[in-house]
């Protein structure tokens, strides 16, 4: 029995956060025949994954791609994700003009992703089109810029009560 669970066509996928900037949890939930299957992601995969569908993307622009708007949903409550994401795969399918997004659940033991023949974490393929990726990529890239303004000197996250900065020494900024 396959571990995998295949979710084709995804009707929405959106990122959305939960707290104050600074300690934000953030999810990504994709909506697929009504219901609603919502993941814990991490910041930096969420700004890794809208980078690279970008790339891919500006490639279907580039071949004259004509893109469709889609209107943004807001993240769903109450939340219950069905694992913190660790491993996501990416691939064009040119056949049915889908991106496949596969999602596999954190492993402490292996960082690479597992066939979905053999045993393992748990693992979702979702299969999106291009309209949503696009919409994907903007509203990722707005809930990112969301959190805590930058420090002009060093670039880390300035708090509410500000940071140490170490371009300045260490002095409070």
């Amino acid at each position: 029995m396959s571990r995998a669970r295949r979710l084709d066509p995804v009707e929405s996928l959106i990122v959305g956060t939960i707290g104050a900037p600074g300690e934000r949890e953030f999810y990504l939930q994709a909506k697929f025949h009504g219901g609603i299957h919502s993941f814990e992601i991490d910041k930096s995969q969420v700004i890794a994954l809208a980078d690279r569908l970008a790339l891919l993307l500006g490639e279907l622009k580039a071949a004259d791609y004509r893109f469709e708007n889609v209107i943004a949903v807001p993240l769903e409550v109450p939340l219950i994700p069905e694992f913190q994401i660790g491993v996501i795969g990416l691939v064009w399918i040119p056949d049915t003009e889908q991106i496949a997004l596969d999602l596999q659940e954190i492993n402490e033991v292996d960082f690479d992703l597992i066939p979905e023949e053999e045993s393992g974490p748990a693992l979702f393929k979702l299969y999106i089109s291009p309209d949503i990726a696009n919409n994907f990529v903007t509203l990722a890239r707005k809930v990112v810029a969301a959190g805590r303004m930058p420090c002009p000197f060093c670039g880390l996250p300035i708090n509410k009560d500000g940071h140490l900065c170490p371009r300045a020494n260490g002095y409070r900024r």
